[in-house]
Order: C-alpha cells, then sequence, then structure tokens
C-alpha cells in the first residue's frame, strides 16, 4: 500500500507535506515530492517498498523526462511489457514497475492502460503539454479521490487529506448518505461528501493544468 496525492492547477509544496503526513501509514519508507518548473502541478507519495527496492522512487520520470508518475499499485504483467518496450529502444534504469508504467505513457498515450494487468491508481504529468492524467485499475481495487478548489484541482489516496485543504468545505451529501445506509458504501463517483468525487473503476480522467478543463 502507497499513498498519491497532488494539485493542479498550482503546485502547493506545504499542503502537500500534511498530505503526506496524515498518510504515512500508507507508505513509510519513503516520502517525496514533485514541484514542476512552471508551478502548475506538485505530486507527492508515500511509498512502501515492495518491487526494486533500492531504485523504484518516486515521483519517477519517463525515459525522455517529458512524463512525471506516481504510482499506487502492483501491475503484474510488467515484465512483459518491459521486455515489448526495451526492443523498441526504450531506455529503463530501474526494475520497479512504475518505471514500466510512466515509459508505457510515453509509448502508448493513454492506451497503456489497456495493457496493464493489476490494481492502480495514477497520476501522470505531461511537462509539454501540460495535462495531468489520472487514472483508476477496472476493478476499483485502488482508491483515487478528487476535488475542484477555487483555482485549482487536488486528488489523494484519501478522501479526509483532502480537507487539509481549508478552502474546501465538509458539506454532507443527504442522496450518498442514504445510498450508504441503502447498500453499506457510496458508488463512484459519489462520496459522503457533495465536493469530494472519486474516479470510477477504469476510469481515465484528463485535467489541463492551465484552465482546469477537465475530461473524462
Amino acid at each position: 500500500m502507497c499513498a498519491i496525492f497532488g494539485t493542479i492547477g498550482k503546485s502547493n509544496l506545504d499542503l502537500l507535506k500534511e498530505i503526506s503526513r496524515r498518510q504515512f501509514f500508507r507508505g513509510p519508507d519513503e516520502q517525496n515530492f514533485f514541484v514542476s518548473k512552471d508551478n502548475l502541478v506538485s505530486f507527492g507519495n508515500n511509498r512502501l517498498s515492495v518491487i526494486d527496492k533500492q531504485n523504484g522512487k518516486q515521483p519517477m520520470y519517463s525515459y525522455t523526462k517529458r512524463y512525471v508518475t506516481v504510482f499506487n499499485g502492483c501491475i503484474y504483467n510488467f515484465h512483459e511489457i518491459k521486455k515489448f518496450l526495451e526492443k523498441k529502444n526504450v531506455l529503463f534504469n530501474t526494475n520497479s514497475d512504475t518505471e514500466v508504467v510512466a515509459n508505457s505513457f510515453e509509448f502508448f498515450g493513454s492506451k497503456a492502460f489497456n495493457y496493464f494487468d493489476g490494481m492502480w491508481a495514477i497520476a501522470i504529468y505531461d511537462q509539454e503539454e501540460k495535462k495531468v492524467t489520472l487514472s483508476r485499475d477496472y476493478v476499483g481495487q485502488k482508491p483515487l479521490y478528487y476535488s475542484k478548489g477555487r483555482d485549482y484541482f487536488i486528488f489523494s489516496s484519501q478522501f479526509d487529506s483532502i480537507f487539509l485543504d481549508k478552502s474546501i468545505p465538509k458539506k454532507i451529501s443527504t442522496s450518498s448518505l442514504k445510498n450508504y445506509y441503502s447498500y453499506s458504501h457510496v458508488p463512484a463517483p459519489n462520496t459522503l461528501f457533495e465536493n469530494i468525487h472519486q474516479l470510477e473503476p477504469g476510469q481515465n480522467i484528463f485535467i489541463d493544468a492551465k484552465n482546469l478543463d477537465i475530461k473524462k
């Protein structure tokens, strides 16, 4: 179990460090951050080291450095994907599945998720197009929540961490509360709070960091 979190539209490293402390139990081995040079995006990762404990540090870059990735989960077939990409002259510096995620997105674009067998919550920043891709696995085993504040998006592996941004109000959704009492859970994309959403299983969301346009 790891944690990923970030802001899109403007960087906020102080907030991410607070979120990291809140979710420390999810990734006690390493806590690392990325702030884009344009200050439009900031990512954080709390890592529980499993695969390539020495070199699997996140956030991780793709082989051209264009894409920056944070990842929670496991890609079961990453060895097979890596062998394919190596035959296409894609370079690797680690033995981690996170680098396979980053390089697959560099090579295939958003179609990369079609080739993954596993469970995941992923955020990828395209430093040229200034766009962030959020992705959740087909079954929804790995959680990923997001909310839109006044002038940026915030995402996190846990929805309660989003409330560390004091500008986001805690407003209970009465319809979601009814669903919870009826079904013992709140179906995606809703949560118990009106202004916090979760990615649906198998969903990709694309957010423009410049104007905050969002496509699903």
